[in-house]
């Protein structure tokens, strides 16, 4: 039944959509959202930044994670954990891409536990979301492991959460559910906007 949900046909929609961009236009448009992301007050007075390590359909935000460590800053990944049925996501300090090996539960790439010391969130300053879409009001549609609903229900409304995604990416309506959290504001390759 769930496959033909409101939102698994969008995300097979977006996923359509975002497969017939060209790999130039993919690099393009992540560069540009990288550069606005690396402007951003929220980004250039933080200390630690959340990000994530990108799917081949998502923004290349390598540049970005290059451009934090080379500030000095600390980089934190997410590894994603179910603890029973609720979803959590564990942040984890990255200090090189040696440190992001291990292949997370969607085929993502997840920083090594073992070597990546655990960040608890009051520790973090700003943080980059990656979804599958967005709509005007900033609601998301993610994976669907539910794990940044989950993590972005627990945050203080003052942290800036931001998403990184493709202009494709905007959609008139996001389907959502009473648990959906919104964001405050969404990077495209058109330039941030504040939701």
């Amino acid at each position: 039944m769930s496959g033909h949900s409101p939102k698994e046909k969008l995300r097979h929609e977006i996923r359509a959509r975002l497969r017939g961009m060209s790999p130039a236009l993919h690099a393009e448009a992540s560069l540009v959202i990288c550069q606005v992301a690396a402007n951003l007050p929220a980004f250039l007075k933080s200390r630690c930044v959340a990000l994530f390590a990108p799917l081949p359909s998502e923004p290349d935000v390598r540049p970005l994670i290059e451009e934090a460590w080379a500030q000095g800053k600390r980089i934190v990944l997410p590894l994603m954990i179910k603890h029973g049925s609720k979803p959590e996501l564990d942040w984890h300090e990255v200090a090189s891409w040696d440190d992001v090996v291990v292949p997370g539960p969607f085929g993502l790439r997840e920083p090594d536990p073992l070597r990546c010391p655990r960040v608890p969130l009051a520790e973090l300053d700003c943080v980059f979301v990656p979804g599958v879409a967005f709509d005007a009001e900033g609601f998301r549609l993610g994976r669907g492991g539910g794990f940044y609903d989950s993590f972005l229900s627990l945050t203080s409304p003052t942290l800036p959460c931001i998403g990184l995604m493709f202009g494709a990416q905007k959609v008139p309506l996001v389907p959502r559910e009473p648990h959906d959290q919104a964001l405050r504001s969404v990077i495209t390759e058109d330039g941030l906007v504040s939701l």
